[in-house]
């Protein structure tokens, strides 16, 4: 491999003015400068990065840590928070804890002592205490999506305010005509969307039954196995709110296995706006997460705490949005 003292050879001049060339400083003429950049490519020179990394006291390599990379919500935010790492001259490192804490804090350990600049941390991936712990010791960290059940740490976050998801999933049912609905929700992780899914109905004096409160686990199958329970009920819901895609498709599912229609027996919404359910049939509605902007402000705040400059505000609260597509529509019995 050419080394600097190589093209300072080839060139006539001295190792210091190379590497004043090849970074674009120092009192370097435009022809010497040409010369050397010419000659490095010709030598097939490549920077050291490790010894940059030492004399900058950065490695340009930023930790993700997330539960699981095969729940398609994730994917997308990875490859927003990649995508604005590089812009920043940055690589990104990935880590899948598989919701398990101890895998989670043993990554995060390992990141820490592989000297990565910064780690954002996304819900249900580590427990918080082991997270405030490093964050405590001066290592810059950022929270992203942080859940409904997890304790609030006075931390660096960027989230989502999922009462409000909850709520705007009611109010389109509502609006729609809607007296009899259910939800599918992923317990205690989903609360706050679970909350202001019922509090909303409260507020226009309608019910929300036992029987017409399933529990999930964010997978296609809990919201297929919810969903049957549903279908089988003596009221059958006219409405379904499943706290995520994921779920929701799996409750699309169900429905449609039972020989019935969607959305003309029953009307389903998700949350989540995963890219998939935009293209099932029918489209499904959706809670949309801007999931681009959450990996966005996210990278851009852990930037920020690694460069020791940490303005206000450290944290955000994301809104989410109402996507109408075609798997709700007006109650049967309208």
């Amino acid at each position: 491999m050419a080394r600097l003292e190589d093209i300072a050879v080839a060139v006539g001049v001295t190792a210091t003015t190379v590497a004043n060339a090849l970074k674009g400083r120092g009192n370097v003429s435009d022809a010497t400068r040409m010369r050397i950049i010419e000659c490095a490519q010709e030598l097939g020179y490549r920077p050291n990065e490790l010894a940059r990394s030492l004399v900058q006291g950065k490695t340009f390599t930023l930790g993700f840590l997330l539960p699981t990379i095969a729940n398609p919500f994730y994917p997308e935010i990875a490859e927003a928070i990649e995508r604005t790492a590089s812009e920043h001259g940055y690589q990104m490192l990935l880590c899948n804890s598989f919701y398990d804490f101890a895998r989670g804090r043993q990554h995060l350990e390992r990141l820490v002592n592989r000297w990565v600049d910064g780690v954002i941390v996304m819900g249900s991936s580590i427990d918080p205490a082991d997270i405030l712990a490093q964050f405590q010791r001066g290592f810059p960290i950022v929270l992203c999506d942080w859940q409904e059940n997890e304790i609030a740490i006075q931390m660096p976050q960027v989230s989502v305010d999922f009462r409000m998801a909850g709520a705007l999933a009611a109010q389109h049912l509502i609006a729609l005509g809607h007296r009899h609905m259910a939800i599918i929700f992923d317990e205690p992780q989903q609360s706050l969307r679970f909350e202001g899914f019922r509090d909303t109905l409260l507020e226009a004096d309608l019910a929300l039954p036992e029987a017409m409160i399933q529990v999930g686990h964010s997978t296609l199958e809990s919201g297929y196995n919810a969903a049957q329970k549903l279908i089988e009920s003596p009221t059958r819901p006219t409405a379904i709110f499943a706290t995520t895609d994921w779920m929701a498709l799996g409750a699309m599912q169900a429905v449609q296995n039972a020989g019935l229609q969607v959305p003309q027996d029953i009307s389903i919404i998700g949350l989540d706006d995963i890219t998939v359910s935009a293209h099932i049939r029918p489209p499904l509605t959706t809670i949309a997460i801007p999931k681009v902007q959450l990996a966005f402000e996210a990278t851009e705040l852990l930037f920020r705490l690694i460069k020791g400059t940490p303005e206000p505000p450290l944290s955000r609260l994301i809104q989410p949005s109402l996507i109408v597509r075609q798997s709700t529509t007006v109650p049967p019995d309208i």
